[in-house]
């Protein structure tokens, strides 16, 4: 039995890989298969069982949902019927060993799912989890390791029992690996946001993915737990008392008495994995500080990144064009009437145009002919007197009711006029129409000047759609210069 169990990871899995247990994720349709044995297990009993019928039905569904996959030439590939299809599928499955059929009767077939099967879709949907929401648990796993380890005597081994030492070292590890796979997974969402950000489009949205989206984002939680929340000296302090466990003998022998009462293992081999295990919790300990380290240089070279893009999107793209917009203008004018062969053939003159060539002469290129506009050469009837006030009238009124910067600012700088200041619609009051115009003008815009030329205002709008946009029914409203709005609030920025 210790022979089996201090044996090499590859040989355990051995088995398995000679079966072809895990052929079905390396063929090109890996994607419907996962998908089958997904539905195959959801769809069975509590025992794992379900009937030929069905099992055959669901993968007939996988197959539906994937009309684009690739199949080879054993996935059924040659048929057009999707039901040989589907059973081409189903015995690849049993090939692989992930069903196993189960006779009940002569008319009638079951099917059970191996019991590898269900930790491997364990696996796979860890893989596929896309959730945030489960790292803002970090600072409680890191902060229970360290209480748990600078308890005086937590790993004492006159203190503890065997089975009671193995139970706590055993827990304190499970703990730090999860912490651990948390590091790895901030470091891959910031990976992912470079990624994003490489391929950004405009200005606007850099900035806002650096300032909004990658700081404000869940990832942060696990690297403000570490900077901020002061637990990088607690966390040096833990791995100095696994460290003193590893080299106290006393310390592996209790764990070791513990770890041969639960698996039925010799002295020796015992000891030797009492000794893998101390020396795997304290290199989980410390390699949290490392990470932490390793995503402080990722964080910075998001930020260098970010600052290389709104530089080249601002300064690189946007002044170039106008540079050889001016060229061309300036260019045009000097040389108002004249055509490119006629400047190719002066000195200086090395023009970066594509040579045309027309084997059958000008004569052959088609030119159509467009007629010319009728001209009306009388002369135009005077304006009255009356129609120009009319038009100043018309113009005074657009300007008048126009939704401006100018209201914007006069809005802000009347209702909210300290910064950090917010305002709800609920306690707004207006009266008047040109107040609802300067509210309109707030809505329009996000930023105007103030009375001084050089001082910029910023708000920023918040609706109650974003909370109840699922049930539009909830949206409060409020009644403002007698006309009906969705509740939202104002919040001046600067």
């Amino acid at each position: 039995m210790s022979d089996e169990k201090s044996a090499s990871l590859g040989k355990r899995l051995l088995p398995f890989l000679a079966s072809g247990f895990f052929r079905p994720l390396a063929r090109l349709s890996a994607q419907l298969y996962v998908d089958c044995a997904d539905r195959l297990e959801r769809a069975s009993d509590e025992g794992g069982e379900l009937s030929h019928a069905d099992a055959v039905a669901l993968i007939r569904d996988a197959l539906l949902a994937h009309p684009s996959v690739r199949l080879a030439e054993d996935d059924g590939s040659q048929f057009a019927d999707i039901r040989q299809r589907a059973g081409q599928i189903f015995n690849r499955l049993l090939e692989a060993q992930w069903l196993e059929e189960r006779p009940a009767s002569l008319d009638e077939r079951w099917v059970v799912l191996s019991p590898r099967l269900s930790p491997l879709l364990a696996l796979l949907r860890a893989f596929a989890e896309d959730d945030l929401v489960e790292l803002k648990d970090f600072a409680g796993t890191v902060r229970s390791v360290c209480e748990t380890l600078l308890i005086d005597g937590a790993l004492d081994p006159t203190r503890r029992g065997p089975e009671e030492l193995r139970q706590i070292i055993k827990e304190l590890l499970d703990r730090v690996m999860r912490a651990g796979q948390q590091m790895r997974a901030v470091e891959t969402v910031i990976l992912r946001y470079a990624e994003e950000q490489r391929v950004s489009n405009t200005p606007n949205e850099t900035l806002r993915r650096f300032l909004v989206e990658f700081h404000e984002g869940e990832h942060m939680v696990c690297y403000d737990t570490l900077e901020r929340g002061g637990l990088l000296p607690k966390l040096k302090q833990a791995r100095l008392v696994a460290q003193d466990a590893l080299a106290n003998p006393f310390v592996k022998q209790r764990l070791a008495e513990g770890i041969a009462l639960q698996r039925g293992l010799d002295e020796t081999t015992a000891y030797g994995q009492a000794e893998e295990i101390l020396n795997r919790l304290e290199r989980a300990i410390g390699g949290i500080s490392i990470m932490q380290g390793i995503i402080d240089s990722r964080v910075a070279d998001f930020s260098r990144l970010s600052a290389a893009r709104y530089s080249y999107q601002t300064e690189m793209r946007g002044h170039r064009p106008e540079m050889v917009k001016r060229y061309l203008e300036a260019a045009d004018q000097q040389h108002a009437g004249r055509s490119f062969a006629t400047l190719a053939n002066q000195s200086g003159m090395m023009l970066l145009s594509p040579a045309v060539e027309f084997y059958f002469g000008q004569d052959a290129l088609s030119h159509p002919r467009r007629g010319r506009l009728p001209v009306d050469l009388g002369f135009a009837k005077p304006v009255a007197a009356g129609d120009a006030v009319d038009a100043f009238e018309r113009i005074r009124r657009q300007n008048l009711y126009a939704v401006t910067l100018q209201r914007a600012g006069r809005f802000i700088e009347k209702f909210l006029k300290e910064k950090d200041a917010i305002l709800s619609t609920a306690d707004l009051h207006l009266s008047t129409e040109d107040d609802l115009l300067d509210f309109l003008a707030v809505l329009a815009y996000e930023r105007a000047s103030g009375k001084r030329a050089h001082k910029t205002i910023r708000w920023r709008i918040r609706t109650s759609r974003h909370e109840y946009g699922l049930e539009p029914e909830r949206i409060p409203t409020d009644t403002l210069a007698r006309r009906s709005v969705e509740r939202l609030s104002i919040e001046r920025t600067a």
